[in-house]
């Protein structure tokens, strides 16, 4: 996890903390398997979270990740409080896993 410093995250800042901390950290660490414990209350529309994140934006991060582990992830859907947005999201997810 990434804490931000304030509400109302999205996509650029997202993608730009996987580009620049998650993914430099994971290449070093050369991992076999990538799990991904797939919590969405991030997402745009849950009451929960305050950010901001698109399915585009989730797609975008799996994507990121399908670079590491020979593409090797276990998405574990984990949850979020809407369930349009959680369903939306984790199809992007899926879409990401199939390079759709």
């Amino acid at each position: 996890n990434i804490a931000w410093p304030k509400g109302g995250a999205g996509d650029p800042e997202y993608i730009l903390a996987v580009e620049q901390v998650v993914m430099p950290i994971a290449r070093e660490y050369a991992p076999d398997l990538i799990l991904i414990s797939a919590g969405f209350d991030a997402a745009a529309g849950d009451p929960l979270g305050g950010c901001a994140l698109t399915p585009r934006g989730y797609h975008a991060m799996v994507a990121a990740l399908m670079q590491l582990a020979g593409g090797r992830i276990v998405l574990a859907l984990e949850g979020g409080y809407s369930l349009g947005a959680t369903a939306r999201c984790f199809a992007a997810c899926v879409g990401a896993l199939l390079n759709d």
